[in-house]
C-alpha cells in the first residue's frame, strides 16, 4: 500500500514536471514568434493591420522603439518605452528609468535582463561576450554600433553604481552571474549609421 502511495505520488511529480517544462517552452515559443513579429513591424515602420489574425500587431499594442542586437550569441530583441507597462524584467530586457537614450549627447544607455533557466532569461548567453565584441541598438532611425570595452562582475546588493563616461556614448549591459553577482558589460560607441 506504501509502495502504491509512492509510486502514485512519484508519478504525479513526474506529470507536474513534464506539465510544467511543455508550458515554459509553448510560452518561450510563442514570446520568441511575438518578439519576431514586433521586430520586423519596428524595421517596417508599418502600423496598419490589416488582418484580424492573432499574430498581428494591433494599433492599440505596444511596440518597441529600440531594437538590441548582439550578433556573437544570436541575440535580437527589442525594448519598450521606459513608461510602458511592457517595460518590466519579468516580461523583457528593459532599459532602467536612469538610462539615457542613445541619440542624447554622451549617453549611457543601460540595459538589463534576466539570465538563468526560466522562460525569460534572455541575457543568458551574455557571458559570452569578449572584449571588442560588436553590439548594435536601433533607435529612431540610427544604428548604433557599440564595440564591448570592460566586463566586470560587483555584488549584488539591490543597487547599481556606475560611473558615466563624459566623453563617449556607452551602452551598459547587466545581467544576474549566479544568486549573489551581476555581470555588467561595458561598451562604447564606434559608429552611428542613419538607416534610410
Amino acid at each position: 500500500m506504501v509502495r502504491k502511495s509512492i509510486s502514485c505520488i512519484s508519478l504525479l511529480f513526474i506529470g507536474y514536471g513534464i506539465s510544467y517544462f511543455c508550458f515554459d517552452k509553448y510560452n518561450t515559443l510563442k514570446d520568441l514568434s511575438h518578439n519576431e513579429l514586433l521586430i520586423g513591424e519596428y524595421f517596417s515602420k508599418s502600423n496598419i493591420v490589416t488582418s484580424n489574425n492573432s499574430n498581428q500587431i494591433t494599433n492599440k499594442e505596444e511596440k518597441y522603439i529600440s531594437i538590441l542586437e548582439i550578433p556573437k550569441i544570436k541575440f535580437k530583441r527589442g525594448l519598450y518605452k521606459q513608461d510602458s507597462p511592457e517595460n518590466e524584467l519579468s516580461k523583457n530586457i528593459i532599459f532602467l528609468d536612469s538610462s539615457d537614450m542613445p541619440d542624447k549627447k554622451n549617453s549611457t544607455v543601460i540595459i538589463v535582463g534576466h539570465s538563468g533557466a526560466p522562460s525569460n532569461a534572455y541575457f543568458k548567453n551574455l557571458y559570452k561576450l569578449n572584449i571588442k565584441d560588436s553590439i548594435y541598438l536601433y533607435y529612431n532611425n540610427v544604428k548604433y554600433t557599440y564595440n564591448v570595452s570592460d566586463i566586470y562582475e560587483i555584488k549584488k546588493n539591490g543597487t547599481l553604481a556606475l560611473e558615466s563616461n563624459k566623453d563617449n556614448k556607452t551602452l551598459t549591459l547587466v545581467t544576474c552571474k549566479g544568486i549573489d553577482k551581476q555581470l555588467v558589460i561595458i561598451s562604447t560607441l564606434t559608429k552611428e549609421e542613419k538607416l534610410s
